[in-house]
């Protein structure tokens, strides 16, 4: 990408190299789905919590309160819905922006 100024970071965004090195070994070693119970998965769950231990301990939050997604629609989603669901009582609808991304707005129609 030399002399490209890349401005769709809404789409992607480059990876850390300290984030690439770290995740390697689960990319190319270590790829046992963590929710089985298994020895690759046994490994890769002990290896997302404590993932979920340090976030929580850099942003001062609890573990349990630490939620990893697969992508930002989920990540939307989640969000969007778990506050309209927890809101009932205050009314049935919510206020978006119209140039709200995709992924946003979806979430809101429904």
């Amino acid at each position: 990408m030399d002399g490209l100024i890349y401005l769709d970071y809404n789409a992607t965004t480059p990876i850390d190299p300290e984030v690439v090195n770290e995740m390697l070994p689960y990319i190319q070693t270590h790829f046992g789905n963590p929710s089985s119970n298994y020895g690759p998965g046994t490994h890769n769950k002990q290896a997302i919590e404590k993932a979920r231990l340090q976030v929580a301990e850099l942003i001062r939050a609890l573990p349990e309160e630490i939620v990893f997604t697969s992508c930002g629609t989920e990540s939307n989603n989640l969000a969007i819905r778990g506050i309209a669901l927890a809101s009932q009582e205050k009314g049935k609808h919510i206020i978006t922006s119209s140039i709200e991304h995709p992924a946003v707005t979806e979430v809101f129609r429904y």
